[in-house]
């Protein structure tokens, strides 16, 4: 599953507070080995009927078989043709049959009779609703994991008992049907309705099952062998292209790195549109996409272009990692999570190093990582789940990005062959059942000779990370200098100073070049590596999950030859000195000297990295009396490096600094700017006879700069576009640009808006996010005054999560104390960690503006920007 970090969420309290100690799974009794599934949905009645038919095998009488049902009618039930009592356990999510005779060992058929729901969030089985020329049209779909394909149809709902799936559906014959395997036989019947029958699937869990039955079109490519197949609603089989190539060079380049072929005759690709708590679903054979994820044209943002390929490359990784092999229990997920994460990476590197997705990916997600995982509410990689809320919480940054930078640090380690030899082995090992994450570790320790388990132990089974301080490199006789390393937690709240240490890889480089060493750190003590004498980096390449702290002299001399770095190294420093100044670890200012050394002619992605902390430091000073001061400074930081590009989009620009000019519009616009804010409003009026006027390359940009500086006239011009526009992702756009307005009564009145029916439903949580997100305090009164209309529009994997992610935007610590009242419900477990994490996240925003800001406020008054500064890229806090 590919998660949107901006709206993470979880299931509602489906299990008493009470039993979250205690593992909700099946450790014993029959095994599942194949269920037949036919259903008949009605989705204008928002209803279906199933029949499901069951072989299990047990290996001891049984009195009982228990289940996981959730929302289902058991109209009747039988094992081997014999009726039996059925109950159901609404708390527990359970259906249990009961015999008139104890089962004894051996095989047995149970049959079940029953209905169901369809909803209208994004889990189960749901329904989404479109216009398509003037005509309101809906489709159905299936999401199931981590906990819901007991809403679809009994069964043992849990990734270690696999299954064979047999699906049937019976829809109207005018709709098209997809499921995970291709279509094996058809039948015609009364009422103009036809029955589809798919191939059995391999051996799969219950959470990668799948259908969707809409009007929709299919464009196919034969990938040697494989029909790669883009599903989407009819008459938009023109936007596919992309989703297409990403699939095919996705397909050659696993099958080539795992030396195993994808297992299935077809992969299709099925956008939808709509909108939830995540972004695609990696179905085997069927991957889910909401329609933004997967379609573009020619109005679309590379940086969208890019995101379709990642999220692409991301869900074909799981269908060898999730699964061809899957892991035995959710504690593991970030085996699926994780490694699909850095294999996307991977994908990219190799069929578009121009993006540099490593150095992307240093800002977009380890930094978030880190930030995370330095304060209350982190937790191991590998982690305790009990419950379907657990798992839920479980998507989270931690099992993506730090379990990505985690793999990405261990292969650098052991080196790419070995680490590959190690995978092979373990996918063999593992196809078609389930592993752990001991698993993999001894696997790649037994093809690279490493020590690999000790390693991935320190970093996958405790929270937190190191921050290694690094001293001396005094020049000795010989030209060599002794370097001493010691670590300790990176911290940046009293509950992060605590004891944990690491077996660490480092690889340590003399900034003149030369071969750098490589060794690894103890967990106790000290470790000393000589280099030559000289500047030296600790974390050369930046593969090492870990930051790095020089001593007053080695920090100057990197000052001084700052240029000189690579460039993942240049932004390593900027990114750790930026995390030392948040954590006091630093002053700020040290990282100021650092921005003022970057070069005119540095990285997008540097560029791009330095605008977010423009954007940041001016948000901190938001209601203090230096604010037009540090928006003034970020404005001169940014203005030459927009100067080197300008507004036009030219030929032979490079997908990284075509981004890097979206990002210093969009920047430099909330910087205040008027300049850029004037010529934003005089595109947007141009573009309604000149549609040159906003090429695809800065239309978003500029629409967002239009839309935040908007005042009423403006912002009627643009609600009037998407109450009229009729294309689900472009009206997605439109109702989040007016979400960005930076008006206090108009994001008011857009606050209003999400509770009445102009705004899709399922991108209506989207639009309080973003108000929100410029109105911290206005967007959480609105919540709690509305939250029962408000929870009632999230899916299960954001109505947790949802209001602590709301919280958390806010400095004012009088909101740790609201978000403690607001969640006094939740249930215990992963749920509570979620909260403690949003009011750690508070104060330390609180914090840096009232403790850190100060020194950088003083930092500006005294030093005018040098000309040169940087841009766009995440959201920082």
């Amino acid at each position: 599953m590919k998660f949107r970090p901006f709206l993470l969420a979880l299931v509602l309290a489906a299990v008493a507070p009470a039993a979250q100690a205690q593992r909700h799974w099946f450790e014993a009794g029959p095994t599942p080995l194949r269920y037949e599934i036919a259903v008949t949905p009605n989705i204008n009645a928002a209803t279906f009927t199933g029949e499901n038919t069951i072989t299990i095998e047990n290996d001891a009488p049984l009195t009982t078989v228990t289940m996981n049902a959730l929302d289902l009618t058991v109209q009747r039930a039988s094992i081997d043709n014999a009726t039996v009592r059925a109950d159901i356990d609404a708390e527990a999510q359970t259906l249990t049959l009961t015999p008139r005779r104890p089962l004894p060992a051996g095989r047995h058929t149970i049959r079940i009779a029953y209905s169901g729901k369809i909803y209208d969030d994004a889990y189960g089985l749901f329904r989404v609703e479109y216009q398509d020329h003037g005509q309101t049209k809906r489709a159905i779909a299936t999401q199931f994991e981590p906990g819901d394909a007991r809403r679809f149809a009994p069964m043992w709902d849990q990734p270690n008992r696999r299954a064979v799936f047999s699906l049937t559906v019976t829809a109207p014959a005018d709709q098209f049907v997809v499921g995970n395997m291709p279509v094996s036989r058809t039948a015609r019947l009364s009422g103009n309705r036809t029955r589809t029958t798919f191939a059995d699937t391999p051996s799969m869990p219950s959470y990668l099952l799948f259908l969707a039955v809409g009007d929709f079109e299919r464009v196919t490519r034969n990938v040697n062998g494989v029909e790669l197949g883009v599903v989407m609603r009819r008459g938009e089989g023109h936007r596919a292209q992309d989703a297409l190539d990403a699939g095919e060079q996705s397909l050659n380049y696993y099958t080539e790195y795992f030396g195993v072929p994808y297992p299935l005759p077809k992969l299709d690709m099925i956008g939808v549109p709509g909108a939830g708590g995540f972004g695609a679903m990696e179905n085997w054979g069927a991957i889910l996409y909401f329609d933004q994820y997967l379609l573009v044209d020619e109005r679309s943002s590379v940086a969208e272009r890019q995101n379709v390929f990642g999220i692409v490359a991301h869900e074909i990784a799981h269908q060898w990692f999730g699964d061809l092999v899957t892991m035995n229990w959710w504690d593991d997920l970030w085996l699926n999570e994780g490694f699909a994460s850095w294999m996307a990476a991977k994908a990219i590197d190799h069929v578009h190093p121009d993006w540099r997705p490593w150095m992307t990916q240093l800002t977009d997600g380890t930094a978030t990582a880190m930030a995370l995982d330095a304060r209350q509410g982190t937790h191991p990689i590998v982690q305790e789940i009990n419950t379907i809320d657990d798992a839920n919480l479980a998507f989270d940054t931690i099992t993506y990005e730090k379990g990505l930078a985690v793999i990405r640090m261990i292969e650098a380690y052991v080196g790419e062959e070995d680490f590959r030899t190690g995978v092979r082995n373990y996918i063999n090992a593992h196809r078609y059942s389930n592993a752990r994450t001991e698993d993999l570790w001894a696997a790649i320790q037994g093809a690279s000779g490493q020590p690999v388990l000790e390693l991935a132990h320190s970093f996958t089974n405790q929270p937190g990370f190191p921050l290694l301080t690094a001293t001396g490199g005094s020049c000795q006789r010989g030209g060599h200098a002794d370097v001493n390393i010691t670590q300790r937690r990176f911290a940046m709240d009293d509950s992060a100073r605590t004891d944990e240490r690491w077996s660490i890889p480092v690889v340590a480089r003399h900034v003149g070049g030369g071969e750098p060493v490589r060794t690894l750190l103890e967990p106790n003590g000290a470790h000393t590596v000589t280099l030559a004498c000289g500047a030296y980096l600790v974390n050369a390449g930046q593969s090492g999950f870990f930051r790095v702290k020089y001593d007053a002299n080695n920090f100057n001399a990197l000052t001084q030859r700052f240029s000189d770095l690579e460039g993942i190294d240049q932004l390593g420093l900027l990114l750790d000195y930026y995390a030392f100044g948040r954590s006091g670890d630093a002053p700020f200012t040290n990282y100021l000297d650092l921005v003022n050394a970057i070069s005119a002619d540095a990285d997008p992605v540097i560029v791009m990295d330095t605008a977010a902390s423009m954007s940041a430091f001016a948000a901190y000073t938001h209601d203090r009396p230096s604010a037009q001061a540090v928006r003034a400074y970020g404005r001169r930081i940014l203005a030459p490096y927009f100067a080197r590009v300008g507004w036009q989009p030219r030929p032979g620009d490079d997908a990284n600094l075509t981004n890097m000019r979206a990002t210093l519009i969009t920047t430099l616009g909330d910087l205040g700017d008027e300049a850029v804010i004037a010529e934003a409003r005089r595109r947007m009026q141009a573009a309604s006879t000149d549609p040159a006027a906003l090429p695809a390359a800065i239309r978003n940009a500029t629409r967002t700069v239009y839309a935040a500086n908007a005042a009423e006239g403006d912002f009627n011009a643009l609600l009037a576009q998407a109450r009229a526009e009729s294309e689900f992702v472009e009206q997605r756009r439109l109702w989040l640009l007016l979400a960005s307005v930076k008006d206090d009564a108009l994001a008011q009145r857009m606050l209003q808006m999400a509770l009445g029916d102009d705004i899709p439903r399922q991108i209506r949580p989207q639009v309080i996010s973003v108000v929100s997100a410029n109105h911290a305090r206005m967007g959480w009164d609105f919540l709690v005054a509305n939250r029962a209309t408000i929870e009632a529009m999230l899916d299960p994997l954001q109505r947790l999560e949802f209001p602590t992610n709301i919280a958390a935007i806010s400095g004012d610590p009088a909101m740790v104390d609201e978000l403690a009242r607001y969640s006094e419900n939740f249930p215990e477990g992963s749920a509570r960690d979620a909260v403690a994490a949003a009011q750690a996240q508070i104060r330390i925003r609180a914090e840096t503006i009232r403790e850190r800001m100060p020194a950088v406020e003083a930092w500006i008054a005294q030093h005018p920007a040098h000309g040169s500064g940087a841009g766009g890229g995440p959201a920082r806090r």
